[in-house]
């Protein structure tokens, strides 16, 4: 069902298949959610300055459930 690289991929981050789902499935939503802003912020850049950097940061750190 799963090919080796996903099996290794899934024991690399320890998550099972639905964790892992469920996470990518969420930094989906967050990084759409946060599309907005960062186009706000193209056109008035005195809003949203680091909105887009900090949720980005948190995603890649892993903070992000």
């Amino acid at each position: 069902m799963l090919s080796n690289k996903c099996k290794l991929h899934l024991k690399e981050v320890n998550e099972t298949p639905l964790q892992h789902m469920i996470s990518a499935l969420w930094v989906a939503i967050k990084l759409q959610l946060l599309v907005p802003a960062i186009i706000i912020h193209a056109f008035a850049p005195r809003f949203f300055t680091k909105t887009g950097t900090n949720v980005m940061r948190k995603i890649i750190e892993g903070r992000n459930k």
